[in-house]
């Protein structure tokens, strides 16, 4: 047969194969584009059991995507690899003891994980701003990511503004849905408001509390607090209904660090 002329081939047939070359280019040079040269971004590659049987198995790439989408999703991105055990200043007595309930609570919440026990422990840290609050509470988060368990910040000032503005809408569900079902919630400054002895909280503040924390009692999900408030002083006498849920699942797990100026390290560290 003689040679095909490339000029005889009709316009239609010869787009086609140009189209045709460029997908074989592309593949060609497909796999220097994948995060993962080993399974080519599935998550699954085949192994052979000891009967010769071939299956699919995770790819090694698959816990550390998995890694990276807990982290980006639990909103502590920016400040995980700062705020750990190893950075948090323990000069002092009160922060010795604080670092100590914190790797206690992270032992016990592991602890109960590994048992599928259930009633797996709470954690709460009250005391006024600059005590390290913030701190001990993201170092926490930050070794249950690195161990895979999906963590969610709610930073309380800013969600609780939205959940009220949804409060009376279907989206009202669907947020409290959100941090209800996260394997381990970390609520930052709950019920955060100008600091008085006997205070007061709205009637949506309490509503959002109570909602959003009697769903994760009732699911029995960690949830990891901190908060301006001592709460056997101020938060059980606000509404026990709420708060003595907290005080149960905290037993153990529980920091309030005294109101002083001594205690508020910021302030410390700016008078030193």
């Amino acid at each position: 047969m003689d040679e095909l002329n490339k000029d005889s081939i009709p316009a239609a047939v010869k787009a086609i194969l140009e189209r045709l070359a460029k997908t074989i280019q592309i593949s060609a040079t497909a796999p220097d584009q994948y995060d993962c040269e080993i399974c080519h971004d599935t998550g699954m590659v085949p192994v052979t059991d000891e009967d010769g049987v071939v299956r699919q198995a995770r790819c090694e790439c698959y816990q550390r995507k998995r890694a990276e989408r807990l982290l980006k999703a639990s909103g502590l991105a920016d400040v995980i690899d700062q705020q750990t055990f190893d950075t948090f200043v323990t000069e002092t007595p009160t922060q010795q003891i604080v670092k100590q309930k914190a790797e206690q609570y992270l032992a016990d919440l592991l602890k109960a994980r590994e048992e599928w026990n259930p009633r797996a422990p709470w954690f709460y840290i009250g005391g006024n701003p600059g005590s390290g609050k913030t701190h001990i509470c993201t170092a926490i988060c930050g070794e249950l990511l690195k161990r895979n368990i999906g963590v969610k910040y709610m930073k309380w000032v800013e969600e609780s503004k939205r959940l009220k503005f949804n409060v009376r809408d279907d989206d009202f569900d669907e947020l409290v849905e959100e941090y209800a079902t996260v394997s381990v919630l970390y609520i930052d400054d709950l019920l955060k408001q100008r600091y008085t002895r006997n205070p007061e909280f709205t009637e949506a503040d309490i509503k959002i509390a109570f909602t959003i924390l009697n769903e994760r009692y009732i699911r029995n999900k960690p949830t990891i607090i901190s908060s301006e408030w001592d709460l056997i002083r101020d938060l059980l006498p606000a509404d026990e209904g709420v708060f003595s849920r907290v005080y149960e699942r905290t037993k153990g797990h529980l920091v309030n660090i005294s109101r002083n100026r001594e205690s508020n390290f910021r302030m410390r560290e700016v008078g030193s």
